[in-house]
């Protein structure tokens, strides 16, 4: 296979912007520091993927406007293969401005979604094929159909990092090999907040393998035979922006190196944990030595539920 994991789904240039507080409404606060970063839960999940040592390539889109060079430029320098991905002329770039509250470490997003992506036709299906595993974020929705019914049939593992619930997700998880979504989601789609049984009923839809994370309160991982949990490692979160999509990558990487679920989640946690004491997501992201240095202590601890 050319590739290990080929992703579609949104892309976007993040602005951070680090307060000391959030202020008020209708009032001022000075900004600490600010930076453009290029995010989406694809695009992080993958270059986090990349610098863990997997061949990546990204079925993207973006505008001819002001951030759309910045896009290129960036995906490249950090080894994404752009060759199935497209520059929209006369589109506006997905952007993003988030505000970081130094002190407690939340985040607020405003956000512009690109109203013109990549269509189910605008897909490279030499490229699907050649990978081992197809990463997607559910959006734009008739392309990532079409892009999981391709891979299932050429038996490429098809994975979602769900986020929010979108329209078509229900016509999409039946596609699914792993399903990775936050707490929220399942509230959303399941009409649940019971995570113990969220996860066998996701897993009746069809994915073999499922996680739901909780942010302080750890991540969940369900197969047919497994029930885990484990908790977050302890740090002092300064930006948990990206730390889903970061999860979502180091969960891939493990599944993609076959190895014991165990040891699996408590790397995604790990390396998400980790991203969260660090401002961005590039720059943030967290080496392998530095991973596989927590992993040999004995925090997180993980506990079997089943």
């Amino acid at each position: 296979m050319k590739y290990d994991v080929v992703g579609l789904g949104t892309v976007v240039v993040d602005h951070l912007v680090l307060l000391s507080h959030h202020p008020a409404q209708d009032a001022k606060t000075n900004i600490i520091s600010d930076a453009f970063q290029i995010g989406g839960p694809v695009p992080t999940a993958e270059v986090m993927l990349s610098r863990l040592g997997n061949r990546c390539a990204l079925l993207g889109s973006w505008g001819d406007d002001q951030y759309g060079s910045l896009i290129a430029e960036v995906l490249t320098a950090e080894n994404l293969d752009l060759s199935g991905s497209r520059l929209l002329p006369g589109t506006r770039s997905g952007y993003s401005q988030i505000w970081i509250d130094e002190g407690a470490g939340t985040r607020t997003i405003a956000c512009y979604r690109p109203e013109i992506c990549l269509q189910p036709a605008d897909i490279d299906e030499t490229i699907l094929k050649q990978s081992r595993a197809l990463h997607l974020d559910g959006w734009p929705q008739e392309t990532c159909l079409h892009a999981a019914q391709i891979a299932q049939q050429a038996g490429v593992k098809v994975c979602l990092d769900a986020g929010s619930l979108k329209p078509g997700t229900e016509m999409l998880i039946p596609y699914l090999n792993v399903l990775n979504c936050p707490r929220r989601f399942i509230s959303e789609y399941l009409d649940t907040d019971d995570i113990l049984a969220a996860g066998p009923a996701l897993l009746r839809e069809g994915p073999e393998f499922v996680t739901i994370t909780d942010g302080i309160n750890g991540a969940w991982l369900f197969t047919e035979s497994v029930c885990l949990h484990c908790e977050a490692l302890p740090v002092q979160a300064i930006d948990t922006t990206g730390a889903g999509d970061v999860f979502s990558g180091a969960l891939l990487h493990g599944i993609l190196e076959d190895w014991p679920v165990e040891r699996i989640l408590k790397f995604a946690c790990i390396t998400a944990s980790l991203k969260c004491a660090r401002l961005g997501n590039r720059a943030a992201l967290p080496t392998l030595a530095e991973i596989e240095a927590v992993l040999q202590t004995k925090e997180p601890r993980l506990s079997r539920l089943d």
